[in-house]
């Protein structure tokens, strides 16, 4: 099919034809392209490129990112947003005759006069936190409850979604090195293990057994042009990957350039990758862009931070591996709970766009316009470490054969009472996968069903899953003080 649609391309223009494979190609054919070079212009009026900056669309998707020296392809007659913790925002059209330069000025610091700091700079301060969130955050295995949501957009649908509550297992201490700590594809799963024990979930194309039920009458999976495979809660996998990165460990501070700020009145560090320094470094820097750090009340505790990431590194691959560099941008935000004189993650909220083929579950082949959009929420509660090695041997063991692949029944009264998402947010999805079959009849048809089916051990795995979820709903409930 895939060389079908490359022949058919050559002749959109005279025949005329409508095909959803097709519609991308006619849509760039109405909008000419032009360069545009994103610059910031400094103190002495100096123009610098801005690189892997995130353009954004109207509807705040990201459209694009600009390369290493800040130039970007960009369609006419499309308004365009900068949104930026540093630079001031920008709204643009692409016109034909408009200069095809943006300068990009540094946003003032909105910092109250009176105000009275401990610290001269944020990197003093940042040390001084540091001290206390790393030791509080180094922490061994520990399991938790949590709540979660997963779906995927493409031409502005949505296409896929699926829904979450169980228990997680965080199976390791902070302290792992780069690339030992997942295993090959699993994305970090290695790491945290996520069972479900209530779920609903839409279709998801699978062309291998055909399992479950598509929202539109379409034909196989394997004549589509936008099929994807993307496992739910992606989210993990780059919190892994920004843990090992991120500006809240001290040996990393050189990589970023930081200000103070103010945000609905509470002190606000924010941050920037240096890319030059993480170049001269030779750093496996995994998370690229800037973003946020929220501070407490008292400025001695960190409360969430958020990173507008325009280039994401593979965390399984080493440096040098092809196909290393994700095509890929979006936020990632993590809210921190203090518990104990330790610090959790409470939560986690990713939506990132996948641009081009290098990525993990990309449409294949990849078409412009036809781009993969994922937004995931998950939410993390009573927090309980792991008393000792052997039950985490026995946890790491089930947990691992298991996973997000358990077979859970849907349970309409449950979801009826306990769902994540907002009504509104919810009514859209239901609207744009239920065209053709009721989004409640697909939650139904796809109960107890893995996400990527294996028959010749569906059998066996039933069984096992049958023995292993009560012990796990006991646990979840322990947690829980029910």
């Amino acid at each position: 099919m895939k060389k079908s649609i490359l022949f058919l391309h050559a002749f959109i223009t005279f025949t005329g034809l409508v095909l959803g494979s097709q519609s991308s190609y006619a849509q760039e054919a109405e909008h000419k392209k032009h360069q545009y070079s994103i610059l910031e212009k400094d103190e002495n009026e100096k123009r610098n490129p801005i690189p892997f900056l995130p353009i954004f669309s109207e509807d705040g998707t990201v459209y694009g990112i600009t390369d290493s020296i800040g130039n970007i392809t960009l369609e006419e007659g499309i308004t365009f947003f900068i949104r930026s913790f540093f630079y001031q925002d920008r709204e643009f059209i692409v016109e034909p005759n408009a200069e095809k330069v943006i300068l990009l000025e540094r946003a003032e610091i909105a910092l109250e006069e009176v105000e009275i700091r401990t610290f001269q700079n944020p990197v003093d301060h940042l040390k001084h936190l540091n001290k206390s969130f790393e030791s509080a955050f180094d922490k061994e295995a520990f399991l938790s409850n949590f709540r979660g949501y997963y779906a995927v957009q493409q031409r502005e649908k949505y296409v896929d979604f699926f829904e979450a509550s169980g228990i997680s297992l965080h199976s390791e201490s902070q302290k792992w090195k780069p690339y030992n700590f997942v295993q090959a594809w699993g994305g970090g799963s290695a790491y945290q293990f996520l069972v479900p024990l209530e779920l609903r979930r839409s279709h998801h194309w699978d062309w291998t057994i055909g399992d479950t039920i598509p929202a539109r009458n379409t034909s196989p999976s394997t004549d589509r042009p936008d099929q994807y495979s993307i496992k739910p809660f992606y989210a993990r996998e780059l919190v892994h990957a920004f843990e090992y990165s991120w500006p809240l460990s001290s040996s990393n501070l050189k990589f970023y350039d930081f200000q103070y700020d103010l945000e609905n009145g509470k002190e606000i560090i924010l941050f920037k990758s240096k890319d030059e320094e993480r170049v001269k470094a030779n750093s496996g820097l995994f998370l690229i862009g800037e973003g946020k750090i929220v501070l407490g009340e008292s400025r001695e505790n960190i409360e969430s931070i958020t990173i507008n990431f325009s280039k994401y590194n593979y965390v399984a691959f080493p440096k040098n591996r092809n196909g290393r560099e994700r095509q890929m941008g979006g936020s990632l935000s993590i809210i921190f709970e203090n518990s104990s004189e330790k610090v959790f993650v409470s939560e986690v909220e990713l939506k990132a766009k996948l641009f081009g083929p290098i990525n993990i579950g990309n449409p294949r082949p990849y078409q412009k316009g036809s781009e993969v959009t994922i937004v995931e929420k998950i939410q993390f509660n009573d927090f309980q470490f792991v008393q000792s090695k052997k039950d985490l041997a026995s946890l790491e063991k089930g947990f691992g054969f298991v996973g997000l692949e358990t077979m859970v029944a849907y349970d309409p009264e449950y979801w009826s009472s306990n769902a994540l998402i907002s009504p509104d947010y919810f009514n859209q999805i239901r609207r744009d996968l239920g065209s053709k079959i009721g989004l409640n009849d697909q939650f139904q048809a796809n109960s107890g069903k893995r996400l990527i089916p294996i028959e010749k051990d569906l059998a066996s795995y039933q069984n096992y899953v049958s023995s292993l979820l009560p012990q796990v709903k006991s646990i979840s409930q322990e947690l829980s003080g029910n």
